[in-house]
């Protein structure tokens, strides 16, 4: 049949072509996975007062890509353009719903009230990250927009 040599050269050759299979299954594995890790969903930001609060308030970020899983810092000037020290407090609401579960933020000035003096302005800010397991999420994971609406609400006590 095939003497020691031959058998050898075979051998050789089907170790090679073995290589080169999982090679290519890395390859392809990879560029699946760093696709899922690249994907982007576009985040648009709305701010507003409440009508008894004498604020302005905006971000210079009203819309961004975000890549899912990366962590994020965005800014809001705020300013009391009222003759009278007023304090705020801010809630805020995600569109789809769906998506709310998955935006997670790390710090964020509506967690606290936030009080300022007769023209005084100021800088807020929000850190957050797009859980990653939105991606698994079949109801969300084709989403391509995410909404969310932060609200200043007067707060009396001030």
């Amino acid at each position: 049949m095939f003497n020691k040599k031959e058998f050898s050269k075979i051998y050789l050759a089907g170790f090679f072509l073995l290589i080169i299979i999982i090679s290519i299954l890395a390859v392809i594995i990879f560029e699946k996975t760093t696709k899922d890790n690249k994907k982007t969903i576009i985040l648009n930001l709305d701010t507003k007062v409440e009508k008894n609060l004498s604020w302005n308030f905006s971000t210079n970020n009203t819309s961004m890509e975000v890549k899912i899983g990366q962590l994020y810092k965005i800014d809001f000037n705020v300013k009391n353009y009222g003759s009278i020290k007023s304090s705020g407090k801010a809630i805020y609401n995600v569109r789809p719903k769906l998506l709310k579960k998955y935006f997670v933020e790390i710090d964020c000035f509506c967690y606290k009230k936030q009080t300022l003096l007769p023209g005084e302005k100021s800088t807020y800010s929000i850190t957050f990250y797009i859980d990653p397991k939105m991606i698994s999420d079949s109801k969300v994971n084709d989403t391509k927009n995410m909404s969310i609406s932060y609200t200043f609400l007067d707060s009396k006590n001030g």
